[in-house]
């Protein structure tokens, strides 16, 4: 009864029409591709999906964008600076540029052109929990180092909720691990499960289990918290 009473307590929604930032560095291109190609063709909400690369002045083609459509029933987009944010479309940035949003429209920049990074997670998911608020999903999966960690900070910040793959089940666990260390994220979770999350967080009852996967992943985030806290 006290592990219930636990997952009742540590359950958190956004608000209807949620939107989705993730970020993944190392070992992200199978990652993301297994994820795209789970969610089903009428999920509610927009995504953007990022690879956190090193700055390069070579092609800005998406090639990546072409594996997420080779198995995804959604529509994978490069989008173009001023595109509307809609619905069942997952947004990839061209190669060396970041992506944010405002005003609930696209934007591809070259500045901040300080950081090693281009495309930054932290500059995506920045600009998204400023732009969306309660609204924003901010998910760190496999990879390495610490990019993405401050923008799951801002999301906590502005209301928004964060996800963690858990660092056992990620191909590199240094990003997820320091989601954990540095931010608190509201659920942690194996890659296989985040579909059901996903549809579960967008109220879209389409998966099997879905209410219990997030039951079971606000359980793990809490346990994980008092482990790190300890």
């Amino acid at each position: 009864m006290k592990a219930r009473s636990e997952e009742r307590i540590a359950l958190k929604y956004p608000p209807i029409k949620p939107v989705f930032f993730v970020g993944a560095s190392a070992g992200g291109v199978q990652a993301l591709s297994d994820l795209a190609a789970q969610l089903p063709e009428d999920f509610p909400s927009p995504l953007f999906f990022l690879l956190h690369r090193k700055r390069s002045s070579g092609q800005t083609r998406a090639v990546f964008a072409d594996i997420l459509q080779a198995r995804s029933r959604l529509q994978v987009v490069v989008p173009r600076t001023g595109d509307l944010v809609r619905a069942r479309h997952i947004y990839v940035p061209p190669r060396n540029f970041h992506l944010v949003v405002k005003d609930n429209r696209i934007a591809l920049r070259r500045k901040p052109d300080n950081l090693p990074w281009r495309p930054s997670i932290d500059v995506l998911f920045k600009s998204g929990a400023r732009d969306y608020g309660e609204r924003a999903v901010a998910v760190l999966l496999t990879g390495g180092l610490d990019d993405g960690v401050e923008g799951l900070r801002e999301t906590t910040f502005q209301g928004g909720i964060t996800v963690a793959q858990s660092p056992e089940d990620a191909h590199d666990p240094a990003l997820p691990l320091n989601a954990l260390l540095q931010d608190h994220p509201s659920y942690v979770l194996p890659l296989s499960d985040m579909p059901a999350l996903f549809c579960e967080l967008a109220q879209h009852p389409c998966l099997p289990n879905q209410k219990q996967i997030l039951e079971r992943a606000a359980l793990t985030a809490a346990r994980k918290r008092r482990d790190v806290d300890a």
